[in-house]
């Protein structure tokens, strides 16, 4: 392993080495990131990765410029690549995530993409970042796999410049096509791999987030088709079965409805909800260098 990557181990808090609990966490999420292959050429990993690139662009805005943390670093290693995209707006792009395997898999796609993103290790129950650093923080899929996800969310709070927004996404309780129904069969099988994973209804993330001190700005959604057919893609790709070449025809459809409404995300697998933490009157006082939000990490140049 080069000395980039190895540089990774350095976000990792005394808290995360110490603790059992968190190593057996963090070994669980290495074993599953080390067997799981590259799902970006899945047509539903593309549609996933529209969607994402959709719903910054309407709720961020202008990208260039700005600061931006997103949690975990899964889609960065083996699916959608969407931090990749935001650093190719012109941000300064940060990443991290609780596998050393995930997060070294994600260095090496940054190397090849000539991706210029901090990445570093770390447990979102305790962001390794200095208070008031980002302007923007995207979490989706990502706080449901833990029992204390109100501490991730405290930990959003916490590193959000004031006035600045995040887009939190989790598994949708009431979602059309049953998604967590699906997702609870597999589970008393033991043949779901995220598992744990919490699903959570409007109202349930939305008091989290409010009692947290957020602002809710806006409800929406992502991936607005049947888990199956998903699950089902992934399971013929994995093993080369041509049949997969043919699922993007029933993609499509659900693609044009979540492009072209609202109303259509809303019953998504994911819901998403975009918050602002209030502006706070603070006194004038010397500005921290932009660099200081940087872990002791690896950069990607």
């Amino acid at each position: 392993m080069n000395e980039s990557v190895r540089g990774m181990s350095k976000g990792i808090t005394p808290s995360i080495q110490d603790r059992p609990e968190l190593r057996k966490e963090r070994e669980r999420w290495d074993t599953i990131a080390r067997t799981m292959p590259d799902l970006m050429p899945a047509f539903s990993t593309q549609y996933y990765r529209r969607r994402e690139i959709a719903l910054i662009q309407q709720h961020f805005g202008l990208l260039e410029g700005k600061r931006v943390l997103k949690l975990d670093l899964w889609n960065e290693a083996v699916n959608t690549r969407l931090l990749q995209w935001i650093e190719s707006q012109g941000t300064k792009a940060f990443g991290f995530d609780i596998s050393h395997v995930t997060a070294s898999r994600a260095y090496r796609n940054c190397q090849k993409d000539r991706s210029h993103i901090y990445l570093a290790q770390g447990d979102i129950r305790h962001i390794p970042f200095k208070s008031n650093c980002f302007d923007f923080v995207y979490s989706m899929g990502t706080i449901e796999h833990i029992d204390e996800y109100q501490d991730a969310l405290r930990e959003v709070h916490r590193v959000l410049e004031s006035g600045g927004k995040a887009i939190i996404g989790v598994p949708h309780k009431w979602n059309l096509f049953l998604r967590p129904l699906l997702v609870g069969g597999l589970e008393w099988f033991h043949r779901y791999p995220y598992s744990p994973e919490k699903s959570f209804s409007h109202r349930e993330i939305r008091r989290v987030l409010e009692t947290t001190g957020f602002s809710v700005q806006a409800r929406t959604g992502l991936l607005a088709f049947p888990g199956i057919l998903r699950m089902t893609e992934l399971f013929l790709l994995r093993r080369d079965i041509r049949l997969y070449k043919v699922l993007p025809l029933l993609f499509r459809p659900f693609e044009y409805l979540e492009t072209r409404w609202e109303w259509a995300r809303a019953f998504g697998y994911l819901i998403a909800l975009v918050v602002e933490k209030p502006p706070a009157l603070v006194r004038p006082g010397p500005i921290e260098p932009v660099q200081e939000c940087a872990p002791a990490g690896a950069c990607c140049k």
